[in-house]
């Protein structure tokens, strides 16, 4: 028993770990690059960057890791085992150019005979639908039997509540609602107006 835990201890002390926090910015380090992406690709775990492109996080001295960003070239960065148990480091990103092959938008030399292969077009069984679907009449009365929660103005309405939510739980601790007598004394309020309609 002894021994395991003398072995648990050694191995602990072995694992070097190093709080690595950094700045991550473009090549002419006049901007800052917002949350990228700094994780060990070997075991799979890391951060993001801040809005303001800052990050910290303990990683195993010696690990290697990566910061990337779409638009940039990746960066390695091997963890120092010999400046401490602290490291801060500026990563400085090059943008990456891709070449997009030519896209030729119209391939018909003319509008008549563009008319023509649409008209000669083909289609299947589910695309005739999708267009008896999208005839003015049928659509009409699509909305007009469409209920209220599938109206656009509803939806809006649940993505601001959603955010609210998400913007109120994230500023503080969740109130429970069971420990606040406003909403008891709601409650028993709305137990009288039940019993008074009976």
């Amino acid at each position: 028993m002894a021994g395991q835990l003398h072995a648990q201890v050694q191995d602990q002390e072995e694992l070097n770990i190093v709080q690595l926090s950094g700045l991550v910015m473009n090549k002419d380090s006049t901007l800052v690059i917002p949350y990228a992406n700094i994780y060990d690709p070997y075991r799979g775990r890391g951060t993001n960057s801040d809005y303001k492109g800052w990050f910290s996080k303990a990683f195993l001295a010696g690990d290697s890791i990566r910061v990337s960003v779409i638009g940039y070239k990746n960066i390695d960065y091997v963890i120092p085992s010999d400046q401490g148990d602290r490291v801060t480091v500026i990563f400085a990103l090059e943008e990456e150019v891709t070449q997009l092959a030519d896209v030729e938008i119209n391939p018909f030399p003319t509008e008549e005979i563009f008319k023509e292969a649409i008209l000669a077009m083909n289609l299947t069984e589910d695309q005739n639908t999708v267009l008896r679907n999208s005839e003015p009449d049928v659509v009409r009365e699509l909305m007009q039997a469409t209920p209220l929660q599938g109206t656009p103005s509803a939806n809006y309405r649940y993505m601001m509540d959603r955010q609210f939510l998400q913007l109120q739980q994230s500023s503080g601790p969740i109130a429970n609602p069971l420990l606040n007598p406003f909403a008891w004394g709601q409650f028993i309020n709305s137990l009288k107006r039940k019993k008074k309609k009976k």
